[in-house]
């Protein structure tokens, strides 16, 4: 996994028009997209959502119009709105529990930790959220997991992915 400074590096670079640095980017990001769609969508559209978003933040990054927010920021907004149009299609049912069951925030922070494997200051970052904010998310998500379910329930949950 990537630090989050080695990302900027590669956008910087990837803006500057380097095809390069460009398929550099895509191939240090795409496995983080690719994780976050699994995890929240259906097998059968997660791939096909986890291309659009990738495709959405290519065109974000080579048109420069994002260029005043972290790359991290970039990455969760783009893809959340490649798995909202998925999931507006009738699509869902990754293998968390349902949105309803937590709350979004909760859920994003759960699934950028322990499924993407982002840092508390990486999840924080794209999230807008403070590091403080995201361990105390966690640890009530958490705790929500475990009133809605065993804790080897949990876990097969989680490596199913």
């Amino acid at each position: 996994m990537l630090q989050e400074g080695s990302l900027e590096v590669l956008v910087a670079a990837a803006r500057s028009g380097s095809r390069e640095s460009m398929t550099s980017l895509y191939a240090a990001f795409r496995p983080m997209v690719v994780l976050r769609c699994r995890a929240e969508l259906d097998r059968a559209v997660s791939d096909s959502a986890a291309d659009a978003a990738c495709v959405a933040v290519l065109t974000a990054v080579c048109d420069g119009s994002e260029t005043n927010q972290p790359f991290l920021r970039l990455l969760y907004a783009r893809t959340s709105v490649a798995i909202a149009r998925a999931a507006s299609d009738g699509f869902s049912g990754g293998p968390l529990p349902p949105p309803t069951d937590l709350p979004v925030v909760e859920r994003d922070v759960l699934v950028l930790r322990l499924i993407v494997g982002l840092d508390i200051k990486a999840t924080a970052t794209s999230l807008a959220r403070t590091t403080d904010q995201v361990s105390l998310d966690l640890y009530r998500a958490l705790q929500r997991l475990r009133k809605l379910s065993s804790p080897n329930a949990i876990r097969e949950m989680l490596v199913s992915t």
